[in-house]
């Protein structure tokens, strides 16, 4: 009788396997992304609400891969001599990824650029290190870089999400009772 539930759990693992390789291209994995990004005091994104407070910029505008609103909220600054400025904060994204996983995301960013010593800037690029998020983007990971285009007064952007999709999260149920059944293995 023990031999039958074993078979039964290595058969629910196959099965609940087959069913992550069939799915993981639609339901999670890494997804690169890029486009351009501008500040926009109406933006609205596409789906949810935008967060009670808007941050410490305007907006920024997201099309291409993301699809949204992008909200800033400064935690420290430094302007050194030199004119360089570094800055360091958190975001919040409301959208879409290629127009289909919509939810939140939250970074934590790291911000460097250089300035005239009347403050206008001669470059910029900001790093921001995906923390985690809500709907389809619940326990998302990935690095997104912003590049300034000063001339056009735009964010060029680019970098890869990480989805952790509901197939992956069954897997790993699954790889725990199967780690439970190996367990009573050991006590036969």
């Amino acid at each position: 009788m023990r031999n039958r539930s074993r078979m039964s759990a290595v058969a629910a693992v196959i099965a609940v396997s087959a069913l992550i390789v069939l799915a993981a291209p639609a339901a999670g994995g890494t997804t690169q992304v890029s486009g351009t990004a501008v500040n926009n005091v109406n933006c609205l994104p596409p789906v949810g609400t935008p967060p009670a407070n808007l941050g410490d910029y305007p907006p920024i505008d997201l099309t291409g891969s993301l699809d949204g609103c992008w909200y800033t909220y400064v935690s420290d600054f430094r302007l050194h001599p030199s004119g360089t400025y570094q800055e360091t904060g958190t975001e919040t994204f409301v959208g879409c990824l290629n127009g289909s996983a919509c939810g939140t995301f939250n970074t934590m960013y790291t911000f460097t650029a250089k300035f005239t010593p009347e403050f206008a800037e001669i470059h910029g690029r900001c790093q921001h290190a995906i923390t985690g998020g809500t709907g389809a983007f619940t326990n998302a990971s990935g690095v997104i870089l912003f590049k300034d285009d000063v001339v056009n007064l735009l964010f060029n952007y680019r970098g890869h999400i990480n989805l952790v999709s509901a197939a992956r999260r069954m897997l790993a149920a699954a790889g725990s009772v199967g780690s439970a059944s190996g367990g009573d293995q050991s006590q036969c």
